[in-house]
C-alpha cells in the first residue's frame, strides 16, 4: 500500500467519525430544543393565567375605585358640612 492510499484511508475514516459525531450532536441539540419549546409553552400558559386571574381583576378594581372616588369625596364633603352646622 502506498502512502497516498494510507492518507486517503485515514481521511475517509476521519470524515466518517466526524460525520457520526456531528449527527449525534445534532440529535442531542434537537432534543434540548424540543425541551426548551415545551418549557416556553408552559411559561406562556402560566403568564396567560396570571394575566386572566390576577392582573385583570386588579385593573377592574382600580377602575371601579377611580369611578367611585368622586362620589365618596362629595359624600364626605356633605357629611362634613352637616357636622359643622
Amino acid at each position: 500500500m502506498e502512502t497516498l492510499d494510507i492518507l486517503y484511508l485515514t481521511l475517509a475514516g476521519s470524515v466518517a467519525i466526524l460525520t457520526i459525531f456531528i449527527s449525534v450532536t445534532l440529535v442531542y441539540l434537537l432534543s434540548v430544543l424540543r425541551d426548551v419549546v415545551s418549557i416556553a409553552d408552559k411559561v406562556k400558559s402560566i403568564a396567560d393565567k396570571i394575566d386572566t386571574y390576577v392582573t385583570k381583576p386588579i385593573l377592574m378594581t382600580r377602575s371601579i375605585i377611580e369611578f367611585v372616588t368622586p362620589f365618596i369625596h362629595s359624600a364626605e364633603e356633605k357629611i362634613g358640612k352637616k357636622k359643622r352646622k
